[in-house]
């Protein structure tokens, strides 16, 4: 009887879940048929999320584990929903005009020797270069993805922890800061955005 209710738990956590994202994508592709207006509610969460790690001390973050409270605190602060919904599309709207501006390329700095780029066969490798070339659409991929990964990991008992290679949590927030950094910069000098731009 108990695993029957554990499983009509999960399949009503499921459910939940399936209507949350259901409902984001609705939301968020009626926001898109605006595109500066997107772009302009895109470029505010980039400089909220700017604005909450300059206030991070990034060194306080070596030999921290995933699960610590300090990494949760972040995370609560950190939004991507404008972001993640980029990667919405439906069969009315192929989004080609937005997807064109965020294939605008950047370079994200490396002065500290802390980037990591993704290979073709979805391994990371530490970038050896002063900077990367990234567009806007691989930059905001990189940080939902990180994000979200964080945010899983950050539930997770110590226990549960141990089957995880260690996460260097100060290189995996220098990497998401130095993308929104460079997302921020090439998005300020789109005419939809340079008279918001700071």
């Amino acid at each position: 009887m108990e695993s029957i209710e554990t499983g009509i738990h999960i399949g009503n956590k499921s459910i939940e879940f399936i209507d949350t994202v259901i409902e984001k994508i609705e939301k968020y592709q009626k926001i898109k048929q605006d595109i500066t207006a997107y772009l302009r509610l895109l470029y505010l969460e980039i400089d909220n999320n700017l604005e909450v790690f300059k206030t991070i001390n990034f060194e306080s973050f070596v030999n921290t584990k995933v699960n610590d409270d300090k990494v949760k605190t972040i995370l609560k602060l950190l939004r991507t929903d404008m972001a993640e919904s980029i990667f919405y599309k439906s069969k009315d709207s192929s989004n080609t005009q937005l997807y064109d501006k965020l294939k605008k390329k950047g370079k994200v700095d490396n002065k500290a020797q802390e980037l990591v780029r993704t290979t073709p066969k979805g391994t990371e490798v530490k970038a050896n270069k002063s900077f990367l070339y990234e567009n806007i659409l691989q930059a905001i991929s990189f940080v939902v993805t990180k994000i979200e990964v964080m945010n899983k990991y950050a539930v997770l008992s110590d226990k549960e922890l141990d089957i995880l290679k260690p996460v260097r949590i100060k290189s995996r927030l220098i990497n998401i800061n130095q993308r929104l950094l460079m997302i921020q910069k090439v998005m300020g000098n789109f005419d939809e955005i340079k008279e918001m731009a700071r």
